[in-house]
């Protein structure tokens, strides 16, 4: 069965406007057919004769025919290979060797090594730095054309010649800044001219220079973007009849997808190849001009196909098998729950040459497994996994979510054979039997990664890390274009079920001054979705986010600030994020949260302040996670709200109670927290004039060994203790005497373990309200009268209001909330 984008695409959305049983049973074959039949392959480069493909895979270099079928390992020695490049006398390739996997896209930095196609024999090249982009042959095959990472001055490429020597560096250095730290290069033959994609000066361009280090050089560039189309270089091949060159870009501000352009050799208006509805990656063009090899993530998962090089249809290389230069075998993972179900798991895979497989149409992922260790390959298993190895022993390790306890065992292939290993998965606690159930509030599907996922994948997920729902996020980066539009419906999504559930919110961002919001539980996005993003149709700082964040509210949504504060500074002015706009937020009632986790720090203090404001908003997590980055940033739910909800799963009402503030937040840690018996989120009201006698008590179990365990009131430490030894479970009990208005909380902090790196908890507020009064603190009703002002100069000083009545409305909200906290604070003042 072949399938085009387009009508991929079409299903896709027919899919979402139904809504129905049948959807469902479309939409999961649909996703069969498709990621199936993948691999996951990458970095094409032709043989000089046309007929192979070499390509990077589970951080080794292999080979297929151009037209599929068998691929043959070419490299098999230790660490990660990538970016493999033919020599055009054939018999070598030239790759790139590195200590670390991929990262947001496949690239890797390292040493530039020599492989022997028939023997597999490396040779490494010396190099004054690390490599820092693809490499590119010379014509005649004698040298190599490589950009290395120098030091404060960013990628710059050299030149190596086999017969040995230095290095030439060709580039100088520029005078006003470094350059980007990665620059991919072509060698073209036509005029022997080095063609390579950089930002060197304002927008990114292809460019050509001479080959060969020469007296005076004038770099070209052969493309015209300017600055605001925010363009994203990913690749060039220069056509080696000398016809032009063909590169991966995408244009933010324009179509907003990576796609094939084609320039001509002298420069000027590029051409589109492509026009896809997902990303076209790497090309690499034939050596008789005609064809392009290209990897395209239009069927979920990346692999190579190829195409005519005028545009058309693509044909899809399929991979049949792998042939591992030494023997090889396969594995077959089970994996079950404490019901002996299967179950998805999170699932590391370490074979025997120390790198990650997984089955075919899978997607693989790299992130750290033990804290402070390299990032190491993973899959999202479905509890019965079979996948090809190398053959000897292999370790697999199974992780799910904050409630399980990591599971490990290793098996020994033999070669041509399938071992099997059986993981027996052991709940250690079951909270969603006591009525509390996890979500979180930042979860990016796709945001410029190299994979494309579908509902189906987000579900997988949550299904592998035990989180019961999500705010799956509509959202812009850098530009105008907005990732996952096509999945939002405002209602929760037809692949949720009782123990599951899908929402698509908002990111509503602005691009600097006043911060990221989240918006859960809204039925249609609210316009214009980003702001201050220039090229766009919304350039300025305006409409505020508080006007947004009330469009919100109005139609029920639950507002957020998402990574409002950045641990290495105690100003949220000198940071590109931050929420520096939630004090005026909360000032006009339409804060509910604030993400502290997985931040902390000054992300708890930012918290605190509001609190001591007078202010009721929940503790909020949202982990930012890019599920299509290859070397994802975050695992989705590693920083997760807990939400008593009752006995049943309901988005609705695990919404409502996350407004009430009955939660707290975790990476790992789990509590309980009450004040003479009264549960977080609860407020107490007491008469005035005699003191209140207020009996803290908490109760924490954890994964991991405990550290630290605090009582908190206002934002100040009042009992602190240390937990001793490798104690899991901690009780801690204190009474307090309140004679005004308060709140209490409890910190937690454990040991960094494997499966979590920062091990922290905090659980939401119990307020104690004395004589009918709020919680004030002078100190901070004052910082927050700072921070206002400092809000609305740096508005004044960008001077981006925009036209019409922009800048007076802008003014008005910021004056109604000076004035808010102007009352609170002659309170504040009274009451002292």
């Amino acid at each position: 069965m072949k399938l085009n984008p387009r009508s991929i695409t079409a299903v896709l959305l027919l899919a979402i406007a139904c809504g129905t049983a049948l959807w469902k049973r479309a939409q999961s074959a649909a996703a069969a057919d498709s990621d199936g039949v993948t691999r996951g392959a990458t970095d094409p480069t032709w043989s000089p004769d046309g007929s192979q493909l070499a390509f990077s895979l589970f951080g080794s270099i292999w080979s297929v025919a151009a037209g599929g079928g068998e691929a043959r390992q070419i490299t098999a020695s230790g660490m990660y290979h990538a970016h493999p490049a033919w020599s055009p006398k054939g018999g070598r390739i030239a790759f790139i060797r590195g200590p670390n996997p991929a990262g947001r896209i496949p690239n890797i930095a390292g040493r530039l090594v020599v492989a022997d196609v028939d023997t597999g024999h490396e040779q490494e090249i010396d190099t004054p730095f690390p490599t820092a982009g693809k490499p590119a042959w010379s014509p005649d095959g004698t040298r190599i054309a490589c950009a290395l990472q120098v030091p404060n001055a960013g990628a710059l490429i050299y030149e190596m010649r086999l017969s040995g020597g230095p290095a030439e560096r060709l580039q100088s250095r520029l005078q006003n800044g470094a350059i980007g730290p990665w620059v991919d290069t072509s060698w073209s033959a036509a005029g022997n001219e080095l063609i390579f994609a950089a930002q060197r000066l304002g927008a990114a361009q292809i460019w050509s220079m001479p080959a060969g280090r020469v007296p005076i050089m004038i770099q070209l560039p052969l493309t015209t973007y300017k600055k605001s189309d925010i363009t994203m270089l990913d690749s060039v091949s220069a056509i080696p009849d000398g016809s032009g060159v063909i590169y991966s870009a995408v244009v933010v501000n324009g179509k907003g997808d990576y796609e094939l352009y084609r320039v001509p050799p002298k420069g000027g208006k590029p051409a589109a190849v492509t026009n896809t509805p997902r990303d076209e990656f790497a090309p690499a063009v034939s050596p008789d001009s005609r064809r392009i090899a290209v990897v395209s993530n239009h069927l979920g998962n990346i692999d190579l196909f190829t195409m005519p090089i005028a545009g058309g249809e693509k044909t899809h290389v399929k991979i049949s098998g792998l042939k591992f230069r030494s023997p090889g075998g396969r594995l077959r993972v089970h994996v079950r729950d404490e019901t002996g179900k299967p179950t998805p798991v999170r699932l590391y895979v370490r074979a025997s040459d120390g790198k990650a497989y997984c089955p075919q149409g899978e997607q693989i992922f790299y992130y750290s497994l033990n804290p402070g260790s390299p990032r190491e390959g993973f899959f999202i298993g479905g509890g019965d996994d079979t996948f090809p190895v190398p053959a000897g022993k292999v370790t697999v390790t199974a992780l799910k979510g904050v409630e399980y306890d990591v599971a490990e065992a290793s098996a020994d292939v033999a070669p041509g054979d399938t071992g099997e290993i059986t993981l027996q998965l052991r709940r250690w606690t079951n909270w969603t039997q006591r009525g509390w159930w996890t979500g979180e509030n930042h979860f990016h599907a796709n945001y410029n990664g190299s994979y494309y996922q579908r509902p189906s994948q987000s579900m997988a997920w949550l299904q592998a890390e035990d989180l019961n729902t999500a705010n799956m996020i509509v959202a812009n980066s850098a530009g105008a274009f907005i990732h996952d539009k096509e999945f939002f419906t405002g209602k929760v999504h037809p692949l949720s079920n009782s123990r599951y559930v899908l929402f698509w919110g908002q990111e509503y961002r602005n691009s600097d001054p006043l911060g990221h919001m989240g918006f859960l539980n809204i039925r249609k996005q609210v316009p214009p979705s980003y702001t201050s993003v220039i090229g766009s149709d919304s350039p300025y700082d305006f409409p505020l986010n508080t006007m947004a964040a009330l469009h919100a509210q109005q139609q029920g949504g639950f507002v957020t600030y998402m990574h409002p504060f950045t641990a290495s500074v105690n100003d949220v002015f000198d940071t590109g994020l931050g929420a520096k706009e939630s004090p005026i937020t909360a000032a006009l009632g339409a804060l509910n949260s604030i993400d502290v986790l997985p931040a902390g720090g000054s992300a708890y203090e930012l918290w605190y302040k509001l609190l001591n404001c007078g202010f009721k908003i929940s503790p909020g997590a949202g982990t930012d996670a890019f599920t299509n980055w290859r070397g994802i940033n975050r695992i989705p739910g590693s920083a997760r709200s807990y939400v008593e909800v009752g006995p049943a799963m309901s988005w609705d009402r695990w919404v409502a109670r996350h407004r009430e503030g009955r939660n707290f937040v975790t990476m790992g840690p789990l509590l309980t927290f009450q004040i003479n018996g009264q549960p977080i989120g609860s407020e107490t009201r007491v008469p005035g004039g005699s003191p209140y006698r207020a009996t803290l008590t908490t109760e924490v179990t954890s994964p991991v060994p405990l550290r630290l365990v605090e009582f908190i009131r206002n934002g100040e430490v009042i009992e602190s203790r240390t937990v001793d030894g490798q104690a899991k479970s901690f009780r801690m009990q204190k009474d307090v005497d309140v004679d005004r208005s308060c709140w209490f909380a409890v910190r937690v902090n454990g040991v960094p373990a494997r499966g979590f790196d920062t091990p922290m908890a905090h659980s939401g507020a119990v307020w104690v309200n004395v004589d009918g009064n709020p919680t004030l603190i002078k100190e901070d009703v004052e910082l927050m009268l700072r921070w206002v002002d400092r809000f609305g100069r740096l508005l004044e000083e960008r001077n981006n209001y925009g036209p019409g009545d922009n800048r007076a409305r802008a003014r008005n909200m910021i004056a109604q909330a000076r004035s808010h906290f102007e009352a609170k604070l002659n309170k504040a003042r009274a009451s002292h």
